[in-house]
């Protein structure tokens, strides 16, 4: 299931709130919180979990959020107020203009980007957040000995920011080791972060330190070596449990143990760590997964009903609903229960109400109620993405060429940039079969393309998908 997403947009957005700073230039940040505690920079909020978790972990740092999102600011400015925090400021914008102007050097002690879009595909990478260039901006924006907090869900992406950083020479990795750690304690997990760990996917962290001037690097620390005698498996497996255990950090880490636990047979000692997860649970989402694994790995149905009632109460979007409720018609195949927490789902949301269509149909097999919310998502439906997305699903999960085709014609007069229509032209090709329309897209992407990348990709496909060998020579 998808979450959501943002895309720049030149659009002017204000919001009338206290914490809401409509500024282009350097504000005076100790006049705009009332103190000079350290000032700390998120970068693409999304959700704004993460910001609304370190302010009330850290009362004495003061937090700025900028992200592009007009749907997420407003949910965290809300949030902000029901929480009463005074050390949150939100900017509307994108980063990549906004951080020469708002901070001045030096002015910053931490930074954090958790899970940016990896945007993989080769036509896409002008939009990849992560370059050279910002990478130069946060640094000289960086106080020295602040640090810089990255996470991806992407490999790919993960050695490409691993390769920009690490050759900014007033930055230090703090992992010399391999540069990249697939844990990380000391900072809390976003509902996104938790949404692939919970599935199994790796994540992958980076931090980086600012060095300073004639200050040398810390040495790596050597080994240990233990002089006890060598334990045997059961003694092994009993003490990297305990340690685990030990360190867990939060209700999704407790979790993970409590299910190698039951895996290995321990059902007991599994049940204990569970009862800790449930105590430890801060959303929706860390209750839905606890109540899957209840029910599954200890056959406790009833136990799992109730952490399902919870995470019912702690729901706090369409998301949380739709997940909800397949995890509840997975886990005690309640279709009753399930159906009304699809009926609660309903937003406003393109891609929420997708995935609630595909769930329905899913689960329910209920093709008019799917059709509905087709039909409720067409109506909403406003930008490119909107359009794009909402084609590719009719397509593929009603089979409805036709309608599909008048979607993304929709999609083409909202269409962006050479990229956005490449996209069309594609589908155009592989999914209604409409050569023409290809090549009329082809043409508009060619005269939207700004450079040399531009072309090349358009090349590519033409020979790829096309097989216009002699139109993808003349645009390299």
């Amino acid at each position: 299931m998808g979450l959501l997403t943002a895309r720049p947009s030149s659009t002017h957005f204000v919001v009338e709130d206290p914490c809401f700073l409509d500024v282009k230039e350097n504000p005076n940040w100790q006049s705009q919180f009332g103190n000079d505690h350290p000032l700390k920079l998120e970068i693409g909020f999304g959700m704004g979990d993460f910001l609304i978790s370190m302010a009330k972990r850290e009362p004495y740092s003061n937090f700025i959020g900028i992200d592009f999102s007009q749907d997420g600011i407003q949910k965290l400015l809300a949030l902000i107020s029901s929480s009463q925090l005074k050390n949150i400021r939100i900017v509307f914008g994108d980063v990549r203009e906004k951080l020469p102007h708002l901070f001045q050097a030096e002015e910053l002690d931490s930074v954090y980007i958790n899970l940016p879009d990896p945007w993989p595909k080769k036509r896409h990478f002008k939009r990849r957040l992560i370059k050279p260039e910002l990478v130069k901006q946060i640094a000289q924006k960086l106080a020295p000995k602040g640090r810089v907090h990255l996470a991806t869900d992407s490999e790919s992406y993960a050695m490409e920011i691993l390769e920009y950083f690490s050759a900014e020479s007033s930055l230090q990795n703090v992992n010399q080791e391999t540069g990249i750690s697939y844990v990380r304690k000391h900072l809390p997990k976003t509902k996104y972060e938790k949404s692939f760990l919970y599935a199994g996917d790796k994540i992958h962290y980076l931090e980086y330190l600012k060095c300073v001037d004639g200050e040398e690097q810390p040495k790596k620390e050597e080994a240990l070596v233990s002089e006890e005698r060598p334990l045997n498996n059961d003694e092994y497996l009993t003490q990297k449990f305990q340690t685990a255990e030990a360190n867990a950090n939060d209700a999704c880490d407790l979790k993970q143990i409590a299910d190698q636990l039951a895996e290995a047979g321990d059902g007991q000692w599994a049940k204990k760590v569970y009862q800790k997860a449930e105590a430890k649970a801060e959303d929706s989402l860390d209750l839905n997964w606890l109540a899957y694994s209840v029910a599954l790995a200890l056959n406790d149905k009833d136990w799992a009903k109730k952490i399902y009632r919870k995470a019912e109460e702690y729901a706090e979007s369409s998301l949380d609903l739709n997940w909800l409720a397949y995890s509840i018609f997975e886990a005690l195949d309640d279709k009753g229960w399930a159906k009304q927490l699809f009926e609660k789902a309903e937003s406003e949301n393109i891609r929420e109400l997708c995935d609630l269509a595909e769930s329905v149909s899913e689960i329910l097999e209920d093709v008019e109620w799917q059709l509905k919310i087709y039909k409720k998502a067409e109506e909403n439906a406003k930008e490119y993405s909107d359009f794009y997305e909402l084609a590719d699903n009719v397509f593929a999960k009603r089979g409805d060429g036709e309608w599909a085709s008048k979607l993304y014609h929709k999609a083409e007069d909202k269409a962006e940039d050479c990229c956005d229509l490449l996209s069309l032209a594609e589908c155009f090709i592989e999914k209604l079969g409409d050569g023409e329309g290809a090549r009329r897209l082809y043409k508009k992407a060619e005269n939207n393309a700004e450079d040399s990348v531009d072309l090349g990709v358009i090349s590519e496909s033409l020979r790829e998908i096309l097989g216009d060998e002699e139109w993808a020579a003349r645009l390299e």
